[in-house]
Parts: C-alpha cells; structure tokens; sequence
C-alpha cells in the first residue's frame, strides 16, 4: 500500500493568486493572451517554480514546456498532468492555470514527503489551448498529437497579422522538436468544471468520462446596405435581420436535439452605422454534442437554416466549418484510477463528460488519459467572477496526486 502524502493545499493557493497577478484585470478576472508579454511572464514564473522543484524543464518546438521528475526506473514512460496558462480576454483565475499549478503542487508534496514514484512524472503547460487569439484551439497539443502540422501552427495569425511562428520567437520560447512529448504511459489533466453540475448535485470530484464533440463555423450573410430612412421594410436586405434569425434558429435546434448546446460567440455588423441598414454580418456558429450522431444531427439542422434564412430575407448566406473535433471517450482504465483515486480520499463524485475542449482530448489519441473537475461557483468561467473554492482546488490537486502515484507504480 502506498505511503500517505498530503498536498500542501496553502501553498497551491497562493501559487494560483501569484500566477492570476500576470494578465490581472481591474474586475478581478485575467487577460493573458497565448503568447502575449503576459504569457511570457507567466512562462517565466513557471519555468522558475519548476526548477525550484528539482525539475528538469525543457521547451518544445511548439512552446510547451516540460518539467521532469525522475522515476527510480528512468527509462520508463512517463506519467504527464498538466494544462495551460493562456486564457480567454475575459478570463479568470483558475481555468487552465490549476491544472499546471495543481500539477506542480503534487511534485512539491512528493519531494516534501520524500516520496518516489518507479515511472518519471512530467509536468506539462500546453501552448494556445484557449484558441482565442491563434485559431483553432489547443493547437500546441494538437499537433503534438498528430491533429495539426507545425506549419499549420505556425501560420496561424491572430486579428492584428501576427503569427503564431513569429510571436513564439518573439517571446523567447521557440524550443527543441525533440523536446517533445513522445511515449507516456497516461496523462491526467486537472480542471475545474466550467458548468453548474457538480455544485448543484453537492459532488466534490468530477470524474471525466470523456470530452465532447465541438464544431465551429464562420458564417457569412451578405445583404445590401441602404439607408434606415427612406428605404421601405419590402426592400430591405437586412443582413443583420436575417443574422438575427440564424441566432435563433440555432437556439432552436439545441433545444430540439439532446445533448446539443448551441453558441453564436461572435457578431461583427457591417458598416455597423445607426442610421445604416446592415449589408454584411459575419458571425461564429459553436455546436457541441457528446455524441458524434448528436453533432451530425445538429450540424444538418445548422444547413437546413443557413438556406432557410438566405431564401426567406433575401440574402446570401455562406458557412464555413473550420474545426471540428469528434466526441473522446478517455481511456476506462485511467478514468477508475480517478474514480477510486476520490473515493479511497471519502469525497464525492460524480461522472460527466466534459462541454468544453481540453488539452486532454487531444492526447487522448496517443496516450491514455482521463481529466478531474472541480466544481465551479455558479457554474461559471471565461468569466472574471470564475470561483472554486481553497478547499476544492487542495481536494482536486489531491486526487491528481493520488491518481498519478497509482498510475506511475504499474508495468
């Protein structure tokens, strides 16, 4: 049986307060965009946490970087946990940020017990997994994974031209290929819920059962623009009348099909005047299912509207897929060494897929994984009012830990 180790549940507090001073914003939350001078210093802060806990850290190609604790049998694979540090404009202080720092604190609480483990353990912090700035998400894993090319990272731009190549040279944090992860024996991820599941039901642990299947799409309606006075309701082309439609129907559609959730995120009106009727919108379609007929269905649905809309307001209407990623179940071995991992601890758990993309999904397809959650306060996130509490980031971290010690002593 293994030795009991504790995570020092004061000491990743004021881990995740110091790394949510980088990017801080006046209303509490963080901006730190994927490889902005707020990603780089939030890097650098990392970088020298992980040194200070006798890790070994390198730096891939992709700018992900690593920090190694040795295994008493070296030439093992490694067990990996981790997340990213790059958050959304309106971010908070936990998404992705304790997941690495949870991460951290379990090699901090190994060393402090004096405590080994046979296979190496890596702590890892992925590049651009929010995808906001440099699309699509969790790019650096995904080509990690086999998903992208690093010529398809690299030439991903942000809105003001700047690529993704070019801003990870900027920031210093252009690594080695062959720093990359390669063989591992699993990979757990720590996160917290980002939905209202587990505070509702009062569970304290989310054991993940996989991630969702998202699609996303730009959409492109085309009107003619004219002026809001004297031109009569027949003959307008109203691309945002006919936009505001789409909006609805997609919420229409999430409503009809199970499982479905819907999102238009972004709208850009053209020319966006108060005395102009709109010629132009362009706008983003987020569908998610955690069943691949789910996503299917709902994207024929997604069709059938685009066509309604542009017959019915006189407009063109042109939708573009640019990302998919089909539903991941994790692997069931991993996902009950998590289960048992919570319950062996007496918290309570509850089993759920995840709704929103992470890291994990990716890495799913080379190495066995699974993710814990944590609960969210009010069930919000990519929100500055993002909450869990003290105590359910020490429980999370301690599950991580006692999960990744079960997984790093197998064959």
């Amino acid at each position: 049986m293994a030795v009991s180790c504790e995570v020092n549940g004061e000491r990743l507090w004021a881990a995740l307060m110091a790394m949510a001073e980088i990017g801080a914003t006046p209303e509490g939350g963080v901006r730190r965009l994927a490889l902005s001078d707020e990603d780089r210093a939030a890097r650098d802060r990392l970088v020298g946490w992980l040194e200070s806990a006798g890790l070994a850290v390198r730096v891939d190609d992709l700018g992900n970087i690593y920090g190694r604790r040795a295994g008493t049998t070296p030439e093992a694979a490694p067990v990996v946990m981790g997340s990213h540090l790059d958050t959304v404009p309106t971010g908070g202080r936990f998404d992705g940020a304790l997941g690495v720092l949870g991460a951290l604190e379990v090699v901090r609480a190994l060393r402090d017990a004096g405590l080994g483990t046979r296979r190496p353990l890596d702590v890892v912090c992925w590049t651009n997994e929010e995808g906001v700035r440099f699309s699509p998400a969790m790019l650096a894993s995904g080509v990690v994974s086999g998903r992208f090319t690093r010529d398809e990272a690299f030439a991903a731009q942000d809105d003001d031209g700047q690529t993704f190549g070019e801003e990870l040279h900027r920031i210093g944090y252009a690594g080695d290929a062959a720093s990359r992860l390669a063989a591992a024996a699993a990979y757990l991820e720590l996160h917290i819920e980002q939905g209202p599941v587990l505070e509702r039901t009062g569970a304290q642990i989310g054991i993940v059962e996989g991630v969702e299947g998202i699609s996303w799409s730009r959409v492109e309606i085309t009107g003619r623009a004219a002026h809001a006075g004297p031109t009569p309701l027949a003959d307008r082309r109203d691309a945002l009348l006919a936009a505001s439609r789409l909006v609805l129907a997609l919420r229409a559609l999430a409503e009809r099909i199970p499982g479905v959730r819907a999102t238009v995120g972004r709208l850009d009106v053209m020319p966006n005047a108060v005395n102009v009727v709109p010629g132009m919108v362009r706008l983003t379609a987020d569908l998610r299912a955690p069943r691949t007929e789910a996503l299917e269905e709902a994207l024929a649905a997604f069709r059938d509207a685009c066509a309604r809309t542009a017959r019915g307001d006189g407009v063109t209407v042109e939708a573009t897929e640019f990302w998919r990623s089909p539903p991941t179940p994790f692997a069931p071995d991993v996902v009950e060494v998590v289960a048992e991992a919570a319950r062996a601890r007496g918290y309570g758990a509850r089993r759920l897929w995840a709704g929103a993309g992470h890291d994990a999904k990716y890495i799913a397809d080379r190495v066995p994984s699974g993710m814990i959650f944590v609960p969210s306060a009010g069930g919000l996130s990519h929100n500055p009012a993002e909450w869990t509490t003290p105590d359910d980031c020490a429980r999370g971290a301690t599950v991580l830990m006692d999960a990744v010690r079960a997984l790093a002593e197998r064959g």
